[in-house]
């Protein structure tokens, strides 16, 4: 059994060096004019991933960070955005979402809740983040506090206690 979960972190490794390694050529192919376009940027190429397989997950989660975007005919475009590094860290009886807004304050930051995702934006002197954050399930999203602290923006969400319950639906 644990072989299987070695086998499998490797086989996405090996799929996601391809994918950089192609990212890489694909750079390498860029056109001078275009390439220029990118280093004459005042704005720092910022591209990071976090991964994450936890108990009782099937597959990993990977998530991408920063402010290059995959896009064609070059593979890779600058933003003026960057999307904010998060983490969901499941307490017992509650969610918190901690999210890196280096350099924005308390004031910088909008955060909105609608339906299941948590809307994130901040706008510092050096850059702007946007962000679309999944909301668990058995989140109560009308009881929502935050808390900023030196660029770390903390959401605490109560547990409703209800899990993803399922149920028979009715056909008509």
């Amino acid at each position: 059994m644990s072989d299987d979960i070695f086998k499998e972190f490797d086989r996405i490794f090996r799929e996601e060096m391809k994918r950089i390694r192609k990212m890489i050529t694909e750079l390498t192919n860029i056109p001078a004019k275009e390439w220029e376009r990118f280093t004459r940027s005042d704005q720092p190429m910022i591209f990071g991933f976090t991964y994450r397989w936890g108990t009782g997950m099937e597959k990993p989660e990977i998530r991408f960070f920063g402010n290059v975007k995959p896009k064609a005919p070059f593979g890779m475009s600058i933003e003026d955005t960057v999307t904010p590094a998060y983490d969901i860290i499941d307490k017992e009886d509650h969610y918190e979402i901690v999210v890196e807004l280096a350099g924005a304050r308390k004031e910088d930051v909008e955060l909105r809740v609608k339906e299941d995702k948590l809307y994130v934006k901040a706008k510092s002197p050096y850059r702007t983040y946007e962000g679309v954050i999944p909301i668990p399930a058995d989140a109560l999203k009308e009881d929502i506090k935050a808390k900023m602290n030196n660029g770390i923006l903390v959401v605490y969400l109560k547990k409703t206690g209800e899990g993803r319950r399922e149920r028979i639906v009715p056909i008509d």
